[in-house]
């Protein structure tokens, strides 16, 4: 797929924005409904953010963003067990470094 039409927001007058390649094929595969232009925004401001975090530290990482904007951004260092109650109720669950960045991310 070289060419992706991307919703903007629900507005279904608004003509729709797109994504392209000139040579090749698009880097991603839409697996279920419309993508939005927003999220796609979204996902590359957190990969370049993800990317400079692993870069300069070398530690999993994971970026949260909200209508371009970071909403919150966080290396993968453990979990204390505290922090695995307020996100998961328990204790005892193992966590991956890039699980535990998420959950970072997100509650940033």
């Amino acid at each position: 797929m070289k060419e992706l039409a991307l919703k903007y927001g629900c507005n279904p007058n608004q003509k729709p924005a797109r994504i392209f390649m000139t040579e090749g094929e698009l880097p991603t595969e839409v697996l279920n409904g419309k993508p939005g232009y927003i999220p796609f925004c979204d996902a590359f401001n957190s990969w370049q953010l993800v990317n400079a975090l692993k870069k300069a530290t070398g530690m999993p990482a994971a970026a949260s963003f909200k209508h371009l904007s970071p909403a919150g951004a966080a290396l993968g260092l453990p979990l204390t067990d505290v922090e695995k109650q307020m996100s998961f109720f328990e204790a005892d669950h193992e966590l991956s470094r890039i699980a535990c960045s998420y959950i970072r991310a997100r509650g940033a």
